[in-house]
């Protein structure tokens, strides 16, 4: 009877330390969720009045100053004088922002992915639209409103970062339903958002041929070494 005794108080505690492995398993990924979820309204809160304590000072003028204390917890705090940025980077074991995602609340961006950039420059003998991340470095054409073009000539050069050389891009002609007449017209080239830290760097251009108006969008995603075109009829 005692063996029995003994083999039943060893099963119930098996099936004890198993039920509550299970909730450990299973309740862990949640409580680090809201840890790292509070994290990042903490920061962002304290970036907000960061922000709003450097405007004040700005705008008092010459000789102004503020002491702001900022407790970065856990992450890593880096300053970027070179475009005026302060930037907080916490490593979260469960996301709590989807993947490539942003938000902007004034002067403050919190996301996930902010690795890409999209700015304005000169390539070749014209003005161009420059997408870059870690792998790639894009550059498109910049057409001014109205302007005559042929999609072959948007997409200029594209230089990987990874292999230290330039791709070769011998053509690169768009149309719509195979017509040769939807290659050429006129339009403009417009950036989805300009500047850094982005998730994704997108340029649209948009087409008004004799065969049909439509739009063509290049978007460069955050960690890609690939870029993403597609076609929209307007």
């Amino acid at each position: 009877m005692r063996a029995v005794t003994m083999i039943s108080a060893i099963v119930f505690i098996a099936i004890t330390i198993s039920a509550m492995a299970l909730i450990y398993q299973t309740g862990m990924p949640i409580i680090q969720r809201m840890q790292s979820s509070a994290a990042l309204d903490r920061m962002t809160s304290a970036f907000t009045d960061l922000d709003g304590a450097i405007q004040r000072v700005a705008s008092e003028g010459n000789g102004s100053r503020r002491v702001f204390d900022l407790d970065t917890g856990e992450g890593r705090l880096s300053l970027d004088p070179d475009n005026d940025e302060i930037s907080w980077q916490f490593d979260a074991e469960n996301s709590v922002l989807r993947p490539r995602t942003a938000r902007y609340l004034g002067n403050v961006v919190s996301g996930s992915n902010l690795e890409a950039s999209l700015y304005e420059g000169v390539h070749g003998p014209g003005q161009a639209y420059i997408m870059e991340n870690d792998h790639l470095r894009v550059y498109l054409r910049k057409l001014q409103p109205e302007q005559a073009y042929s999609t072959g000539e948007l997409l200029l050069d594209v230089y990987q970062k990874d292999l230290s050389e330039w791709l070769p891009l011998d053509w690169l002609n768009i149309s719509l339903d195979g017509q040769a007449s939807s290659m050429s017209g006129t339009g403009h080239t417009e950036a989805e958002r300009i500047g850094i830290n982005l998730p994704r760097a997108r340029v649209t251009a948009l087409m008004d041929s004799s065969y049909a108006n439509y739009s063509v969008s290049f978007t460069l995603e955050s960690g890609a070494d690939f870029i993403t075109i597609e076609g929209d009829v307007l």
